[in-house]
């Protein structure tokens, strides 16, 4: 096909960015970056090239010097269809229509609506309201690093603490992961006493957000962009940001199926060859992919089935309250179970992979606690939470199926059948792994993780309507459910007296307040006064979590505040309709985002 000859009118014309047009911020059009992508280290894209080539290909556009350099994507060759079918392509132009528009144009873009977009003479860029995204000076940022292993490693285990620290200092996660830098630093400044570095952690979190939202189905630093945008969800659910939970979590999963990082340790994957020519070997040729993610190292093995083990528990936090459908597939997931996290850390990169055995993930449940004997010792609280979130997916998909009738003998059936499972767990832990005293210290953060998640599930099995069963049954099961509950609060009361930041978990903060409220009704309706020390200790545990997690805190607070005025009539509805009901009472929800709209902070 004939090149298309662009007007000397519309070459001659200053373009604004992809990047400065969707943000509706003033543009230099200099290429091939603009002063403020250099200035965000983003990368600079225009929709109309400034010269073609002879051969009727776009010059190459130059992204060195920029921390999304290594996110080029390859150009291909125009033809006349490609150009007409821009949205951002000047046609009046083409026609020789100027209507004296040389010096602004209209560009409507998805995320805002069509309006002028004036473009700058000059090179002034700073404009108000643009954060600043530059990374702190290395002893800050080496505090911070150090705060993130000593307080939140726990939670987030999934970075081995040398080789990351290694490519740290060289630069080479500033240059090729900045967004696992930027996710890590928003994350640890919550906990850093100085209120200048605490002041920064917002433009930190949008300029991870703004870097994630720029990569596409296979991101190079692959890994590094996983394990970023983990961090990035969990600091976006502290500040009430829990739409970009939602959607990161789902878009991380499929960029980590495109690399078949899901099915890494798979052994019978399905031949389908996409994209692959003839004669390439079967390995290659058994997966759903165009590319695929192969480790360099044990550590990276280890950093994926840790990562994404991670993401799979994450993705259930944000499903079983809402009742919302859960992102990953149990069944498209294989990956075996990490190994404890002393023998993790004590890696090195030449370490022989045949030294390392991991414990083989099933779906089947009795397998898989069966095999938790290989987790006692070394103790691997890891392969206990693994087992637990299993359980927590599979009672959230019963409770909150829209095809399941609660009142049905079959569903009844499949509750006792998770609960009987939740059991044989509970029996096959350790004392170390069931009581938070007994844990070695490293480990007591992600015992008081376990067993919330495991009184969550006995909750949410037990706590439900049954409105044919006998008074006896019916008893039995509310005092099932208000035992997990004070389970519940004697975990954390244990735990604080080992310390407070123990309870400083995001993964549990649904957790205890479903516990808490459990707590309340009973309270309330059959007036048992030795509840009310329980119901108390755990608000106070929300006003911890809003030292650091403000909004957060601040959510739950004012929940439990809006429950304590209820009447009896509210409290025996909900307590008669089970969790259905608990979960389905949207009122405290629209109350609490009211009263956190007067204090000057967003829930989205």
């Amino acid at each position: 096909m004939q090149s298309l000859t662009v007007p000397a009118s519309v070459s001659k014309r200053k373009q604004a960015c992809k990047s400065c047009r969707q943000r509706k911020k003033r543009c230099d059009g200099e290429r091939p970056s603009c002063a403020l992508s250099r200035k965000w280290n983003m990368r600079c894209e225009y929709a109309v090239p400034a010269a073609l080539h002879a051969g009727g290909e776009l010059s190459s556009v130059n992204y060195a010097g920029t921390l999304l350099g290594s996110m080029r994507q390859p150009v291909a060759p125009w033809d006349l269809d490609t150009v007409l079918s821009l949205p951002d392509f000047d046609f009046d132009a083409i026609s020789g229509r100027q209507d004296g528009i040389a010096s602004q144009m209209s560009y409507p873009t998805p995320i805002s609506n069509p309006e002028p977009f004036f473009l700058s003479s000059g090179h002034d860029t700073e404009i108000a309201g643009f954060p600043d995204p530059a990374f702190p000076s290395a002893t800050v940022t080496n505090e911070l690093v150090d705060i993130f292993f000593d307080k939140l490693y726990f939670f987030l285990p999934c970075l081995h603490k040398k080789t990351f620290l290694d490519e740290l200092h060289v630069g080479h996660i500033e240059a090729q992961s900045p967004l696992l830098l930027y996710s890590l630093l928003s994350i640890a400044a919550g906990f850093h006493p100085d209120p200048t570095i605490k002041a920064r952690q917002k433009d930190w979190f949008e300029q991870a957000k703004l870097l994630y939202d720029f990569t596409g189905r296979a991101p190079d630093s692959a890994l590094r962009t996983v394990q970023g945008v983990v961090f990035l969800v969990y600091h976006a659910y502290t500040c009430g940001d829990f739409s970009a939970c939602w959607l990161y979590i789902g878009k991380a999963w499929r960029q980590a199926a495109s690399l078949s990082m899901n099915r890494m340790d798979a052994k019978h994957a399905v031949v389908m060859p996409v994209g692959l020519k003839d004669g390439a070997d079967d390995e290659q040729r058994g997966f759903y992919n165009l590319r695929e993610w192969k480790a360099t190292t044990v550590i990276e093995q280890e950093e994926c089935r840790r990562v994404l083990w991670i993401l799979f528990m994450i993705d259930r936090n944000q499903s079983w309250p809402t009742g919302w459908p859960k992102a990953i597939d149990e069944k498209q997931f294989k990956l075996d179970i990490p190994v404890a996290d002393s023998i993790f850390q004590s890696m090195s990169t030449d370490i022989d992979g045949s030294a390392i055995e991991n414990i083989t993930f099933t779906r089947n449940v009795n397998v898989l606690i069966s095999s938790a004997s290989g987790a006692k010792d070394p103790l691997n609280l890891f392969h206990y939470l693994i087992i637990a979130y299993i359980l927590l997916g599979r009672a959230s998909d019963l409770v909150h199926s829209i095809h399941d009738d609660p009142s049905s003998p079959e569903y009844a059936q499949e509750c006792e059948e998770i609960d009987t499972y939740v059991v044989k767990l509970r029996v096959s832990m350790p004392r170390t792994a069931s009581y938070v005293l007994d844990a070695p210290i490293e480990d007591r953060g992600q015992v008081v993780w376990l067993n919330a998640i495991i009184n969550t599930v006995s909750i949410l099995l037990n706590y439900r309507n049954v409105p044919f069963s006998d008074p006896n049954s019916v008893k039995d099961l509310l005092n099932k459910t208000l035992m997990a509950a004070k389970n519940t609060s004697q975990t954390i009361k244990d735990a604080s007296r080992a310390s407070i930041d123990l309870l400083l978990n995001i993964h549990i903060a649904s957790s205890l307040y479903v516990a808490c409220c459990v707590l309340m009704i009973h309270h309330r309706l059959e007036d048992d006064a030795s509840l009310k020390n329980d119901i108390d200790f755990l608000e106070l545990v929300f006003e911890r979590m809003q030292d650091v997690f403000t909004v957060v805190g601040i959510k739950f607070i004012l929940a439990l505040k809006r429950d304590k005025e209820r009447n009896r009539e509210e409290l025996l509805s909900l307590r008669e309709r089970g969790y259905r009901g608990l979960l389905a009472d949207c009122s405290k929800w629209g109350f609490v985002q009211d009263e956190v709209m007067k204090m000057g902070l967003t829930l989205t």
